[in-house]
């Protein structure tokens, strides 16, 4: 079985904003992973029946960002022992996105 983390941005902006392609594999996929529930787009993909994860309530539970940064990193490696995942970021997965770093420098590490 290939161990995989599929990271998708959400863009900046609201669902018209969304590429056709992100937009469908949201919609068909599963499981996905949201860093957070607060973004534009996720309002307008949840009236379309999206159904996710997200890691919110990790930001409540730590003092600093680098301790939810790997609590979200660590989960998204264990869920992605047993079958191919999403992991969806505001923005794009390549800009100022902390967790995207640690996933592409510990997942070879974890064969994901």
């Amino acid at each position: 079985m290939v161990k995989r983390i599929e990271i998708l941005g959400l863009g900046a902006g609201d669902l018209e904003q969304l590429n056709v392609g992100i937009y469908k594999k949201l919609l068909h996929a599963s499981p996905i992973y949201l860093r957070t529930k607060e973004h534009p787009v996720v309002v307008d993909l949840e009236k379309e029946g999206l159904t996710y994860t997200s890691f919110d309530a990790i930001y409540e539970k730590h003092d600093q960002f680098e301790e939810v940064y790997e609590e979200i990193v660590q989960t998204l490696l264990e869920q992605a022992q047993d079958a191919s995942i999403i992991y969806a970021v505001p923005g794009h997965p390549l800009v100022a996105e902390r967790t995207v770093q640690l996933l592409l420098d510990y997942g070879p590490k974890n064969g994901v």
